[in-house]
């Protein structure tokens, strides 16, 4: 996605990167991690490992020589085993999400996964939605436990609600 080039990585340590369905119209976050691994060796990335039980997402280090992933009962590729990095590590995530709307609002799969793993983030951590469409007008179904992106990043243009947090 040639919008991820127009952030400045330089000053990132750790960022958490989702897996894409690909039956589900998302991102192919694969291309993501190899331009990470060209151009910002240095930069850390977290994968997630969902645990359905318990609704949670374990963040596992990814290391593009030797993480193996598998796919849980969902086809979502996940890491087998691993390092596992605490949410407070982490300083921008990339959150997956079906669509977004004008103020920054998502809308997921219903299960408020990453809802629940950005409340146990730093409070300064980075919200970046990844999407292939342009936002809607207007989220109606939102709840209390919805957390906000910053940003979200479509194939032709970056949509930044929350311009104190981002560099760009």
């Amino acid at each position: 996605m040639e919008q991820v080039k127009h952030f400045h990585w330089d000053g990132y340590k750790m960022v958490h990167i989702f897996m894409p369905i690909k039956n589900k119209n998302e991102v192919d976050t694969f291309s993501i991690l190899s331009y990470f691994k060209l151009n910002f060796p240095n930069l850390k990335i977290a994968i997630p490992k969902t645990d359905f039980e318990n609704l949670k997402i374990e963040n596992v280090l990814y290391d593009p020589e030797h993480t193996i992933l598998g796919r849980n009962k969902y086809d979502i590729p996940e890491p087998i085993y691993g390092r596992t990095v605490p949410a407070e590590q982490i300083e921008l995530v990339f959150v997956p999400l079906l669509a977004f709307d004008k103020m920054g609002n998502r809308a997921g799969y219903g299960k408020g996964f990453y809802d629940r793993f950005l409340k146990t983030c730093r409070p300064d951590v980075k919200k970046i939605g990844l999407s292939l469409f342009d936002p809607v007008d207007r989220i109606d179904d939102i709840n209390e436990f919805d957390i906000k992106m910053d940003a979200c990043i479509c194939p032709n243009k970056i949509w930044v609600f929350n311009n104190r947090k981002l560099q760009i």
